[in-house]
């Protein structure tokens, strides 16, 4: 059963790291936000176990990490120089200058750089939800600041199964399903990762509200936040029609200048 904002940490921090830790272009990802981060500080989104946050610390760069799951800030808080990463316990639905949480309070504001990676924006259910988030972390940012987003590229809707079953992985001691519902009007994917082993059952839910770029760049701007770039990777590859996915760098809207 999916809880509030720390459902999917909850339900994936113990197998977070095993299962996905070498997935994703970590080295590429650290290079561009510490390219865009400047002198810092630097705020993360949904840090999770501290796969970009840590690297990102050991740089020099003060870096705050927000995430609602106390599992998954259990679990950074364990690793070697966790200790450079001031963590807050908090949805990201309610980030801004206000926010605080378990860990403490995310300070008021002249960041260089907020972020979230890997489809985390769209762990956020709702429209509302994920405009209130832009809100916030447009609040936050310095006047040169940036705030970044990846995530997935949707295909056409009518091309996505209502309901799906997969599997995942199969190895010596377990086997792992994936089962989806999609509900177009809503464009949510409600899914469980299924993981069959030594005679247990265990179901690891997650949900996302999925945005086409177009959908993305309207709600930024109703946050207050204008598009600066878009790459198809973290390592720059042109964003195009062919583009699985991408990294969209936005800054704050600047005031449009007075008619002549």
């Amino acid at each position: 059963m999916l809880h509030g904002a720390d459902g999917y940490g909850e339900a994936f921090a113990d197998v977070y790291d095993d299962w996905y830790g070498t997935s994703f272009d970590t080295e590429g990802a650290v290079e561009a936000l510490a390219g865009l981060a400047g002198p810092g500080p630097v705020l993360e989104l949904g840090v999770g176990t501290g796969r970009l946050a840590l690297p990102l610390a050991a740089r020099g760069l003060l870096v705050v990490g927000l995430d609602a799951s106390p599992s998954m800030l259990t679990r950074l808080a364990a690793k070697p120089d966790a200790g450079a990463i001031a963590t807050v316990a908090a949805d990201m639905a309610d980030v801004g200058p206000a926010v605080t949480g378990a860990g403490g309070a995310v300070p008021s504001g002249g960041y260089r750089l907020v972020f979230s990676a890997c489809n985390t924006l769209l762990n956020l259910h709702t429209e509302p939800d994920q405009l209130r988030c832009l809100r916030g972390a447009a609040d936050l940012l310095a006047p040169d600041g940036r705030f970044v987003v990846e995530a997935f590229v949707p295909v056409e809707p009518s091309e996505v199964p209502r309901t799906s079953l997969e599997v995942a992985t199969v190895t010596a001691d377990r086997v792992v399903l994936t089962a989806t519902e999609h509900d177009a009007a809503r464009q949510v994917v409600t899914g469980q990762h299924v993981e069959l082993r030594d005679g247990s059952v265990r179901l690891r839910p997650w949900r996302i509200r999925y945005l086409s770029v177009g959908q993305l760049d309207e709600l930024a701007t109703r946050a207050g936040l204008e598009l600066v770039e878009r790459w198809g990777n973290w390592r720059r590859q042109p964003f195009d029609d062919e583009s699985e996915g991408h990294v969209s760098v936005f800054r704050p809207a600047r005031p449009s200048p007075p008619a002549s």
